[in-house]
């Protein structure tokens, strides 16, 4: 085990903690994400990992609810793949940690703790993995620091890497030096994301691609329906889009008053009565309960966690965070539940399955909210068409599924012999 130096570590563990109380305590409280406030850091200053187990051990961090699925879908191939392994979970996120909490139990998850190298040293001490594997593209000096200590691998699986985070490394290459030219084996999901590792100096032989796992299926993917009632859910809606997305919801109810439209919110709970009805009128129902979504013609669901289930009972899905410059969500949940699926112009966080999606012709994406009214018409008409996307769909994801076992038996034979 390597000690590493502690020059540096102290002033950089103090500038952490002070940008982490800004955060929560200043800014989160003025945004409409439920993903800060002193509650929040109070349980990441104090979390504590589940103890050492018996036999080996993989260490899997999520950062928020969407690199947790990818975590989900790597732990269960690892756990088929060597049974007799522990696999933990962590998240950074209020979201991504009640989703992990799910997916592993509270025994087998925890709260990832502030980046300070103290912290991170006890984490490692007291979880004793035997590999630790970050989804994506989340990278911490501290991090990297105590597992280099504890002589423990870092892989970084579906990984991503932005223009913009590209030019920030570039800035800054003390940073990518200390983090991710560490990382044993880097998974890109793109060529052009490759590059980017490349340009930053992670050693050709460390990369390969892996395409976007998030792509893989936690089921089978569910079949379009046919006679129900036609449906359109629109997921994790944000505040900044309700000026776009009102008038095309608005003209929706006017000219196809058959369907039923259910909107849920990427935050619930934070928007008042009054806001809603002043944005989609009286009309609207709001309930809490997902089994409620059948309240009325329209309804707002206040219910964090409805959203697959409500997928699921969908003609078609309109993945929000898409018409504000936010990035979006994940583009293929619709139809991982049988629904077919659209999206505004902002991709940025989800540029590369966008890409994915729409080289085979499985996805529909609209320029604003005008066009999106047009363009769910035709996908509401057209029975056909939506079973042919969902039925490509389905194979890319089979293949994304091949790639997920293929990785999770390489990860194993990183591991340790028993």
């Amino acid at each position: 085990m390597k000690r590493t130096t502690t020059v540096g570590w102290r002033a950089y563990g103090a500038l952490v903690r002070v940008l982490s109380a800004v955060h929560y305590g200043v800014l989160s409280p003025l945004s409409a994400s439920d993903e800060g406030g002193w509650q929040w850091l109070r349980r990441r200053l104090t979390a504590v990992p589940p103890p050492a187990a018996a036999g080996r051990r993989v260490w899997i961090h999520a950062v928020s609810a969407g690199e947790s699925k990818v975590a989900e879908l790597l732990r269960r191939h690892l756990l088929a793949e060597a049974p007799e392994l522990s696999v933990v979970l962590s998240a950074t996120t209020y979201s991504g940690f009640a989703r992990v909490s799910r997916i592993a139990g509270e025994a087998a998850s925890f709260v990832m703790p502030l980046d300070t190298l103290a912290a991170q040293r006890s984490l490692f001490a007291t979880l004793r993995p035997d590999l630790l594997v970050l989804v994506e593209s989340e990278f911490w000096p501290a991090q990297f620091a105590a597992a280099a200590e504890a002589g423990v691998p870092v892989v970084v699986v579906n990984a991503t890497m932005s223009e913009r985070s590209f030019a920030r490394h570039r800035r800054f290459p003390l940073v990518a030096r200390r983090t991710l030219l560490q990382a044993r084996r880097i998974l890109a999901q793109d060529e052009p994301t490759l590059q980017r590792y490349l340009a930053l100096g992670v050693p050709a032989e460390r990369l390969a691609i892996s395409g976007n796992l998030k792509l893989a299926p936690t089921g089978a993917v569910t079949a379009p329906r046919v006679d129900a009632a036609p449906t359109v859910v629109f997921g994790n809606i944000h505040e900044a889009e309700l000026a776009a997305l009102a008038p095309a919801v608005q003209t929706l109810r006017r000219q196809r008053p058959e369907v039923r439209l259910v909107l849920v919110p990427r935050y619930p709970g934070k928007l008042s009565a009054a806001t809603l009805t002043a944005a989609f009128g009286t009309e609207l129902v709001r309930v809490t309960d997902a089994a409620e979504a059948v309240a009325g013609p329209l309804v707002w669901v206040d219910r964090m966690g409805a959203l697959a289930g409500l997928y699921a009972t969908a003609t078609a899905g309109v993945v929000c965070g898409t018409f504000a410059p936010i990035g979006g969500h994940d583009l293929a949940e619709p139809l991982h539940m049988g629904a077919a699926s659209l999206y505004g112009p902002h991709v940025e966080r989800q540029r590369a399955l966008d890409v994915a999606l729409q080289a085979i012709g499985c996805a529909r994406q609209v320029r604003n909210a005008d066009d999106l009214v047009a363009t769910l018409g035709e996908v509401l008409d057209r029975r056909e068409d939506r079973e042919a996307m969902v039925g490509r769909f389905r194979a890319l994801s089979e293949e994304a599924g091949v790639r997920l076992a293929e990785i999770a038996g390489d990860l194993v034979r990183l591991l340790p012999p028993q």
